[in-house]
């Protein structure tokens, strides 16, 4: 059971060690209950499955405005080494300290939201991945989280609103690459980004029994293709011709041999196809793991050039 907390009736059905919020000392509250970077970090049970806790974190500087920017990150597998979403950002694993990479890009207009899902939450469809092996699960899962901003984040509870899903970046490390082509192929929302940070392995099955796998590098393709809109060029100032304008971005770091190999292979594919919205970069290295420096060397900039907030 969670820590009590006066202020918000739910603090009581989070897991133990994580709290309702980290909240940065002020003049106003110099000593809060959990500390953390930025203006605040709720945590919210959310009841969907694979969703509890959810972490919420507002960098400084923002404006609670009604339209909401939203960056979602889909942590890799757990490798015994952390269990929920606090412990993952919190800078004491392998370096990895999402939250103050966002401060330091100076970027102030977006919401980071990041689930805790299951042990093995990516690679197949697997069950924990929860609602987002789904089909668009991602974007069920927003309308939940929005909701609990509007009924427990002091600022949109005082305007008594309810902040709108505008533009989404979703961004996945190693075994979360499952859910990036899932949602990034099925979703609504407006996506403008998707970030992969070493993450595009192998998915599984198609069929199992007949050692067919799930071709990898062919979703990505068609992804790439799907997020694409229709712009209307005029020749000689009135017939409308129709072009094809990409609506989404990927980003795709890699470090191990398997992700490196898909990659090339993407890279031959969509430009072969003429599309010009797939990136594919190597990983800088600085020193630390590989695999997780695909987060710690990119993460940053990729937050400080994006182009949606």
């Amino acid at each position: 059971m969670g820590k009590p907390d006066p202020r918000f009736d739910y603090a009581a059905n989070l897991p133990s060690g994580v709290p309702a919020v980290e909240e940065a000392p002020t003049a106003a509250n110099p000593q809060p209950l959990a500390t953390g970077p930025g203006q605040a970090t709720y945590y919210f049970p959310i009841k969907l499955d694979k969703c509890s806790p959810t972490g919420v974190f507002f960098p400084t500087g923002y404006s609670f405005s009604d339209d909401m920017n939203v960056l979602l990150y889909f942590h890799g597998h757990k490798l015994g080494q952390f269990t929920n979403i606090n412990q993952y950002w919190n800078g004491n694993l392998n370096k990895i300290k999402l939250r103050e990479d966002i401060l330091a890009s100076g970027k102030q207009n977006l919401v980071m939201i990041a689930p805790t899902m299951g042990e093995n939450p990516g690679s197949s469809l697997n069950a924990d991945m929860g609602i987002f092996k789904e089909p668009a699960g991602a974007d069920k899962f927003l309308e939940e989280v929005r909701k609990w901003i509007g009924k427990y984040v002091p600022q949109y509870v005082a305007k008594g609103t309810t902040p709108n899903i505008q533009n989404v970046v979703i961004a996945g490390h190693s075994g979360a690459g499952g859910i990036l082509s899932q949602q990034a192929k099925t979703m609504k929302s407006r996506v403008c980004e998707v970030w992969g940070f070493d993450s595009m392995y192998g998915e599984g099955w198609l069929d199992k029994d007949k050692k067919i796998p799930i071709d990898v590098v062919g979703n990505w393709r068609q992804t790439a293709v799907l997020r694409q809109e229709i712009d209307f060029e005029f020749l000689d100032g009135w017939i409308p011709v129709p072009t094809m304008r990409p609506a989404t971005t990927f980003y795709f770091y890699w470090a191990g041999d398997s992700p490196e190999a898909n990659m090339k292979k993407l890279k031959e594919k969509v430009t072969a196809a003429g599309l010009t919205n797939v990136i594919i970069e190597p990983n800088i290295h600085q020193g630390g793991k590989y695999h997780f420096e695909t987060v710690t060397a990119n993460f940053g900039k990729r937050v400080a050039n994006a182009k949606c907030f």
